[in-house]
């Protein structure tokens, strides 16, 4: 009985060590992985003239810092440059489209690194003005490109799993249930292992069928309780990760003279 006792403590430390292990990985510092904006571009947008709008998606709070500060015709004019001095989009994603006054365009859905981040949009606009806006990727957000200005509105979480519960639970889930499969296992061999070294004993050998007896029925309660275990963490673990998700669109559209007054000019709210 002690020796079933201490093996099961062992069982048990082994999982808590394997989900405090993998929960510390799962729930480390995440950020967006898919951007998706809608652009509404409405008919005299840039008084009648195609718009150039960059987006970019930025790594380095540094770099966010020095890109807010720029007006969109200083972006424009910088651009290439910053580009270069870019290689492998390191520091920041970018995006580049020509839209036309009238014409619908269809949603922007690209991918991120996952990584905390901070978005940026430059639009060059014949009117005077900044024309440019930061924004959090991890939003869905409605752009409507206007006369003069543009207008943000900031939606919902595109993927609130990715900076949610459900990834670093479900992942523990799967990697405790792998372990507690890997014990069971293990455990199995040595019940095996246990049952063949009682074959053949002698009434001399009393004494080792007595330790083999008590080990083989340690080890198979061992791997009864892994198996089980990680039977139930394998299965939740799953059922978190491929639970499916709301198809609802991250946008929220214009609707209130209220909105446009808090957005105008660019700035997301």
């Amino acid at each position: 009985m002690r020796a079933t006792n201490c093996c099961l403590r062992r069982v048990g430390s082994l999982l808590l060590g394997a989900f405090s292990l993998l929960a510390a990985v799962g729930c480390g510092s995440q950020g967006p992985t898919r951007l998706k904006m809608k652009f509404d571009v409405t008919r005299k947008a840039n008084a009648d003239n195609p718009i150039q709008v960059d987006v970019l998606v930025a790594y380095d709070p540094e770099m966010v810092e020095e890109l807010d500060r720029l007006t969109a015709g200083e972006w424009f004019s910088q651009r290439e440059a910053r580009l270069r001095s870019n290689p492998g989009e390191t520091k920041f994603q970018h995006w580049r489209w020509e839209l036309t006054p009238g014409l619908e365009f269809p949603d922007v859905d690209r991918g991120l690194k996952g990584e905390p981040s901070q978005g940026l949009i430059f639009a060059n606009y014949v009117s005077r003005g900044k024309h440019s806006a930061r924004f959090d990727p991890s939003y869905g957000q409605y752009v409507e490109f206007g006369y003069d200005a543009f207008r943000m509105v900031r939606g919902k979480l595109v993927d609130p799993e990715s900076r949610g519960w459900r990834p670093p639970v479900g992942w523990s889930g799967v990697g405790l249930g792998t372990v507690g499969v890997g014990l069971g296992t293990f455990f199995a061999v040595l019940t095996n292992d246990a049952a063949v070294g009682t074959r053949g004993l002698r009434p001399k050998d009393a004494e080792k069928h007595a330790r083999l007896t008590d080990d083989y029925d340690t080890y198979r309660t061992a791997s009864i309780i892994s198996f089980g275990v990680g039977a139930a963490f394998l299965v939740a673990g799953a059922a978190i990760l491929l639970w499916p998700e709301s198809n609802e669109s991250p946008f929220r559209e214009i609707q209130s003279e209220e909105d446009r007054d808090v957005n105008a000019g660019g700035s997301p709210w």
